[in-house]
């Protein structure tokens, strides 16, 4: 009886050792720093399941390229392991713009939340002083909800009863009082 226990345990560990490719590792390669297809065409890529993971923005580096990977390079592994990677975006990350409330101070707060950049105070007539009345990214107006890169710079239209009427547009002086030119 013991000699069958152990011809089944040794049998058993012998079975293990080939199914779990005991002593078949693989050293992984570093990727980054790397694009897809440069993976692609390296010769250890068939060796592993390489997935994209995550991607981040960084407008410093090229779009595509592998920034961080786990398990790191160096790490012996068994083929057919799954390789996480962190890529560089190819396209820059927009965010939605959020309400940003009546006053400058409050869409300043706001604004910088959202990874966006206050930009200009543009003051326009208002019958109320130091009210928000609108942003523009690059000369377009915008809405709460729409969509501007990270890291925009927004300009902030901002109501004011004192701005003289020689700067004023024809546009900037609808809904204005007779009176006040």
């Amino acid at each position: 009886m013991a000699l069958l226990t152990v011809g089944i345990l040794w049998g058993a560990m012998a079975i293990l050792k080939v199914y779990t490719r005991h002593g078949a590792n693989h050293v992984v390669p570093d990727f980054r720093g790397m694009t897809q297809e440069q993976i692609e065409e390296n010769s250890d890529f068939n060796k592993f399941r390489v997935v994209v993971f995550d991607s981040i923005y960084d407008n410093s580096r090229p779009g595509g390229v592998v920034v961080d990977q786990d398990p790191p390079a160096g790490t012996e592994v068994k083929r057919s392991r799954t390789i996480n990677l962190t890529v560089v975006s190819k396209q820059q990350e927009m965010v939605l713009l959020p309400d940003l409330g009546n006053t400058v101070r409050s869409a300043r707060s706001q604004l910088e939340a959202y990874g966006l950049m206050p930009g200009r105070v543009i003051e326009v007539y208002g019958e109320y002083e130091g009210l928000l009345i609108g942003v523009l990214y690059n000369g377009k107006r915008l809405s709460e909800g729409d969509k501007v890169p990270r890291g925009a710079r927004i300009d902030m239209e901002v109501s004011s009863s004192t701005v003289s009427s020689d700067s004023l547009t024809e546009d900037d002086m609808t809904g204005m009082p007779d009176e006040s030119f």
